[in-house]
């Protein structure tokens, strides 16, 4: 097991104060392989690595980010790659959990509650004070009311206020804000906050999620362009996880994108294709799966094809659908 260079000790120390907390709440066998690598400072056993093909070109630099193997450990993942990010000074942070799996009548906040709960839950052993923001009161109120919030049985600590736009503000004595889902029509808000606490005062600002830009409140144009140079590109991307047809896209900070396609030839299904420093689009995506998939160009039954692609992605579905 190879260990993390000299230069990296005293962040990993300064790490696990909060990953043994952390622990304490979730059981072992819920916690991802890259989740113990990087609370322990080390990469992921061999027998558990990913396979790789060097068809690609990848930045030494740069890290293969484990994929998760299930919801919880997804979560922890998150939760630590946040925690480290805003150990090194990031209080820009964004995280991007694919909700394409849930109820397809749900909007994006409600299939994504439970994922920021378990989030909310982790960092509150990271930061004393911790504030979570809603896109609107009403929307609070129905995560406090679903999160048992002010009982005994209240599925957060006590050390995480609920807070919504326009209504609340940020609390002098709060260290860190994880805001819930931010819409376009709270994109304003967004802004202030982030200019305040994070800007401001440097304390982080993580959005899970954000839909801040869109065509019927600040368009695609200039005003969204704007909107976007201001306040999202400044931000650095702590997690990301989406699901393609064939595999899955991740991002586990600091390690980098990195592209798996589904497999039965690999330990755990899933084989490391390439890893990039900058998100791939969709049409990176596409090149890079017919770059190892070349004889799918010459398939000729569609069906059989398609049949290929939507079997990676039900089992990779069901596998992070049991919460």
């Amino acid at each position: 097991r190879r260990q993390q260079p000299p230069r990296q000790v005293q962040k990993v120390e300064a790490t696990m104060g909060w990953a043994t907390l952390l622990l304490s709440f979730s059981p072992w066998w819920l916690l991802s392989t890259s989740t113990l690598g990087l609370m322990a400072g080390t990469t992921p056993p061999p027998s558990r690595r990913p396979a790789t093909v060097a068809l690609w070109s990848t930045p030494p630099s740069v890290a293969a980010t484990a994929l998760s193997e299930s919801f919880q450990g997804a979560t922890v993942d998150a939760t630590i790659a946040v925690a480290r990010a805003a150990d090194e000074g990031k209080t820009l942070l964004r995280v991007e959990f694919d909700t394409s799996m849930g109820d397809e009548t749900y909007t994006t906040l409600k299939n994504s509650l439970e994922f920021a709960r378990c989030v909310a839950s982790g960092l509150a052993q990271k930061f004393e004070k911790l504030c979570v923001f809603f896109p609107d009161a009403g929307a609070a109120a129905s995560a406090a009311d679903q999160w048992k919030v002010g009982t005994n049985e209240s599925l957060l600590p006590a050390n995480v206020r609920l807070a919504a736009f326009p209504r609340d503000t940020p609390q002098n004595e709060e260290d860190a804000y994880f805001v819930v889902c931010p819409k376009a029509s709270e994109a304003q808000a967004t802004e202030r906050l982030v200019d305040d606490v994070a800007r401001g005062s440097g304390k982080p600002a993580i959005l899970l999620n954000p839909e801040l830009v869109d065509m019927g409140t600040t368009g695609y144009g200039y005003a969204g362009r704007g909107l976007r140079k201001r306040l999202l590109d400044g931000f650095t991307q702590a997690y990301y996880l989406k699901t393609l047809p064939w595999g899955a896209l991740a991002l586990t900070y600091p390690a980098g994108y990195s592209v798996y396609q589904e497999s039965d030839d690999v330990p755990g299904g899933y084989k490391l294709l390439v890893v990039r420093d900058t998100l791939p689009n969709s049409d990176d995506l596409e090149d890079i799966f017919l770059e190892y998939n070349p004889t799918l160009l010459n398939e000729t039954d569609d069906a059989d094809v398609l049949a290929k692609l939507a079997s990676g992605f039900a089992r990779f579905a069901d596998a992070f659908s049991k919460l």
